[in-house]
């Protein structure tokens, strides 16, 4: 039985709003397809419309029983305003919905409907001190192949979004970086045309700065990263972008005080 036989996923959403006796925290579970920002707003009561700012991401695992466990990656959320209240609005007994109280499975998808893939994965926006931008190219075989990519991927099971984040941008492109802050959150669902699979992804991107960059090269073996470079900011509108570049460049262009 591999590990991820034995360690249930989940995924929950955090709100610090407002309320009667000052800024609070709000939670749910996020659902199959559901956008985390989107359900935030709900919590809030926001227009769907409303600023956000996406301050952090924690990883709880706990265990249910002599041998299964839970992992749940945890997205905070707050109203622009509300942002300095984290961590200070961290309830004692932890983030609610308890993790004892998401061990249900979601229902399984009609038979009619297709098979469903679940994906949280950690981006970088990947910068040096000459403001040069780190990409890799996705290898033939594997979607969006000969894409230039943000350096990143899934989030192994029992493992951080820093400590993901660290361990593919040294697979992919070599480098060694300090992962800093979180830029935003994203989600993506990709609905197969005829005999595929529904996948559902919960992307993360974060600032990641190497102080002392060497020649980019692709360290693993065998994986989806066929090539990795540096790259000025005026080069980038010529390359041809991943979905998952492209969503996170154009947030830092629309945010540029990120």
């Amino acid at each position: 039985m591999s590990t991820d036989d034995r360690v249930a996923r989940r995924v929950t959403v955090h709100l610090i709003t407002s309320g009667p006796r000052g800024p609070h925290l709000r939670g749910a579970r996020v659902l199959f397809g559901q956008d985390p920002a989107r359900l935030a707003r709900t919590l809030g009561n926001l227009a769907s419309d409303a600023p956000l700012v996406a301050l952090d991401v924690l990883t709880e695992t706990v265990s249910l029983s002599h041998s299964r466990a839970l992992h749940v990656d945890r997205i905070i959320f707050a109203e622009p305003h509300l942002s300095s209240a984290w961590p200070s609005v961290l309830p004692a007994e932890g983030l609610t919905p308890l993790a004892r109280h998401l061990a249900d499975a979601e229902p399984e998808p009609a038979p009619q409907e297709p098979p469903r893939l679940r994906r949280f994965a950690s981006y970088g926006l990947v910068t040096d001190p000459a403001g040069r931008i780190l990409l890799s190219k996705i290898a033939e075989g594997f979607p969006a192949a000969g894409t230039w990519h943000l350096p990143g991927g899934g989030v192994d099971t029992g493992e951080d979004v820093r400590a993901a984040l660290r361990r593919e941008v040294l697979e992919e492109t070599g480098q060694r970086g300090v992962v800093g802050a979180l830029i935003t959150v994203a989600s993506h669902r990709r609905l197969p045309s005829t005999g595929g699979t529904d996948i559902y992804a919960v992307w993360v991107f974060s600032h990641v700065h190497v102080g002392a960059p060497t020649r980019p090269h692709v360290t693993e073996e065998n994986g989806s990263t066929v090539d990795c470079g540096w790259f000025t900011p005026e080069e980038l509108p010529r390359l041809r972008l991943s979905t998952t570049a492209q969503r996170g460049l154009e947030f830092l262009t629309s945010h540029p005080d990120h």
